[in-house]
């Protein structure tokens, strides 16, 4: 269906072909690579990785780049014999960055400390280190609770991974990564024009129209699926091995779950009042997009820089959006006859929302970007530096359609041309901004250099 509104576009087979490549790759980055990278490392820990100990030291201490959720941690120690030992951990309570756990009972030999936590950003990391016990044996006073299974946490191997153990080289989960990826992708591409479409119906008398009525709904419940289904997706993967509902319950209670409930009950109740309450379903559907901004790599990296500036973005980002879709799917007059709208007052008015989205989007853009890539070399010198250029280029060709339509198209439109050159064009810009919204999907869960 896409490639038939692209050759619809007038596109020779050629340039069909290079859109279609640039829009799979994007996707392919997306779906492949997100996790890739990890958003926090561990720094130090006792004992030090590859350590040999004389004497047991008197507890477990890791200590993490950056704050970690200390419900939803665990460590388990694979003992010289390959069984494997779940050890409860805590916080000390004055830094959330570190996390301790007493240790049991130690026999001479190698162990393996395997680790898992969760950041602020709410993305689960993982990873283990080695070291070994060379003295006689301990007896701390802790009981060794063995698993009985000869596996490590999750079902990792628990034997013969001493060697290659290293503090610095956390891993990410594995789990339905592309999954994850698309569902974020589509969840935020709906909910972004959800909440636009419903900005212009609220304050435009084009709620009750058919065709925007029917797109808007459309979109809201897609949202709510998609981001249901992310949600869901999202539990699943940061809850530590054995924990149930207890698990369950500390995973909704992260400020990363509470804002994705809030999110979906946000969206919910714009549904509910669409009908006929537009100006209220418009602001509980940009709630839930300024909810959004709340949580990911803003709540983690200086929050309150990176939080009111991808608040800012996402809403402006969704406002963007949404009268790109207005344009696409409303008619060319109302269908009741009336003359309360027509489509070159509609163009005027996304036009004029566009060009202060625009200048929003970039200022926030820069403040982001600032803050989560850092120094200059970062920017070609690692994963998210390169997505944030390939979203910013995506920027520029969005801006160039806008200048395009302003500057050339408008000006016919008030003067009574056909408005099909106009949807021609924007159709393709709804292209494009969607492809930049999967890519924005895809930066959320790769890990920003000042994180590493």
């Amino acid at each position: 269906m896409l490639l038939h509104l692209l050759r619809r576009q007038g596109l020779s087979r050629p340039r069909l072909t290079r859109v279609s490549l640039a829009l799979l790759t994007c996707f392919a980055i997306g779906s492949t690579l997100a996790w890739a990278a990890v958003h926090i490392r561990l720094e130090s820990s006792v004992p030090e990785a590859g350590e040999v100990l004389a004497t047991a030291p008197e507890r477990f201490e890791l200590r993490f780049s950056g704050p970690v959720n200390e419900a939803l941690s665990s460590l388990v120690l694979v003992t010289p014999s390959g069984d494997s030992v779940h050890v409860a951990v805590g916080a000390p309570g004055d830094d959330d960055r570190i996390l301790v756990g007493d240790i049991p009972d130690l026999t001479a030999g190698e162990y393996l400390v395997l680790w898992r936590t969760v950041s602020a950003d709410g993305h689960p990391v993982s990873g283990e280190f080695g070291f070994t016990f060379a003295g006689v044996a301990t007896d701390t006073g802790v009981p060794a609770t063995d698993t009985g299974d000869g596996t490590a946490d999750g079902g990792q191997p628990a034997a013969g991974l001493v060697e290659s153990a290293e503090a610095g080289e956390p891993s990410s989960d594995a789990g339905p990564h592309a999954g994850i990826v698309l569902l974020a992708g589509l969840g935020m591409a709906c909910v972004l024009g959800f909440a636009g479409l419903l900005w212009y119906c609220g304050s435009l008398p084009l709620v009750h129209e058919p065709r925007i009525g029917r797109a808007t709904t459309v979109l809201g419940w897609a949202a709510l699926l998609f981001l249901g289904a992310q949600y869901l997706a999202w539990i699943l993967s940061v809850l530590p091995a054995g924990t149930g509902i207890t698990g369950v319950t500390a995973a909704l209670g992260s400020s990363t779950g509470v804002a994705g409930l809030a999110r979906l009950a946000l969206i919910s109740m714009a549904l509910v009042a669409l009908p006929g309450h537009g100006r209220a379903a418009a602001a509980l559907a940009l709630t839930a997009v300024v909810v959004g901004g709340m949580s990911g790599h803003a709540a983690a990296i200086s929050p309150w820089v990176t939080m009111p500036a991808k608040v800012i973005h996402l809403g402006a980002a969704s406002i963007w959006f949404g009268g790109l879709l207005l344009l696409v799917v409303a008619p060319d007059r109302p269908e009741d006859g009336s003359d309360a709208w027509t489509f070159g007052a509609l163009a005027q008015a996304v036009s004029a929302a566009a060009l202060l989205s625009v200048v929003l989007i970039s200022a926030s853009g820069m403040v982001q970007s600032a803050r989560f890539v850092g120094d200059f070399a970062a920017y070609w010198g690692t994963p998210y530096g390169r997505g944030v250029l390939a979203k910013w280029a995506g920027l520029i060709v969005l801006v160039g359609f806008g200048a395009y339509h302003r500057f050339r198209v408008m000006p016919g439109l008030e003067s009574g041309a056909d408005e099909r050159g106009l949807r021609r064009t924007v159709r393709l810009e709804t292209i494009v901004m969607l492809a930049v919204v999967m890519l924005a999907a895809w930066l959320a869960r790769v890990s920003p250099p000042v994180g590493r």
